[in-house]
């Protein structure tokens, strides 16, 4: 079955982000910001219900089957996300509809935007009381902590595990026509990465900004410390484990020199 038309939609949506970006950088930023404040959003729900859920056994499946729903924000409001951009940058620089240099500056832009946009929620948070409520033991500060205070390394491959994932997400809700199926198929695929507690940039984003304001124990330096690696890593997650084999295992020259005998999807 070929896939080169989704190639070629992948590669159209990242020639139309690199666009928006020149023509209209308010408008890309502002969409950059709206993806770090809705996935910050539901990070913070994340969190709570871990804590609330964490004398039930299947406390942790619901927590993280719910994660899903970030994404699935971010998709269905078109609005701009690091780590998914890995792949579509990826996908248009091979194929020749933008630089390399291009996309790396969208990525520096969007990655800022959804900063700004975890920052902005959890300050909203702070300002609503939300976080002040919390518990010192609770599983945010927890989570930040634990997050934060892992070797280099590991932060690392759970970097690439975390948006090889994200993207796998992204990439087959490509394939789907129906927006239900687009929903199950987000939903259900980053549920892998959450229930197994990989290291994804932007929601981390969420998490440290709202640790931090609220009282938590976790330190800018430990906060950064993550960031740093799991930003490499999400990264070649995303660059070399879906954006380039999505493109090299669906050439143009297999679509054009397939039998007409043959069916094509």
């Amino acid at each position: 079955m070929i896939d080169r038309s989704h190639v070629e939609k992948a590669a159209e949506a990242g020639f139309g982000k690199i666009n928006l970006l020149q023509d209209d950088p308010l408008r890309y930023l502002l969409r950059s910001v709206g993806a770090g404040m809705g996935l910050t959003l539901v990070v913070i729900v994340f969190w709570v219900l871990k804590q609330n859920l964490h004398d039930i056994s299947l406390g942790a499946v619901i927590a993280s089957g719910f994660f899903g729903v970030g994404l699935m924000i971010i998709v269905f409001t078109n609005t701009e996300l690091f780590t998914s951009n890995n792949m579509y940058l990826t996908v248009s620089s091979v194929e020749g509809r933008t630089s390399w240099r291009q996309a790396v500056l969208l990525w520096i832009s969007c990655y800022f935007g959804n900063l700004v946009g975890a920052i902005l929620v959890a300050l909203l948070l702070l300002g609503a009381g939300s976080l002040g409520e919390l518990p010192p033991d609770h599983a945010l500060f927890d989570g930040a902590l634990h997050k934060a205070q892992q070797a280099g390394s590991v932060i690392f491959f759970k970097g690439i595990l975390a948006n090889w994932i994200v993207c796998l997400a992204v990439r087959i809700a490509l394939r789907c026509k129906e927006e239900i199926a687009k929903i199950i198929v987000l939903v259900l695929i980053v549920f892998i990465f959450v229930y197994l507690g990989f290291e994804h940039s932007i929601a981390n984003m969420g998490t440290f900004s709202m640790a931090m304001l609220g009282g938590g124990a976790l330190t800018l330096g430990e906060a950064l410390h993550n960031l740093f690696f799991s930003t490499i890593g999400n990264v070649v997650g995303g660059v070399l484990f879906v954006g380039l084999p999505f493109t090299y295992l669906n050439p143009r020259e297999r679509e054009e020199q397939m039998p007409d005998a043959f069916p094509r999807a």
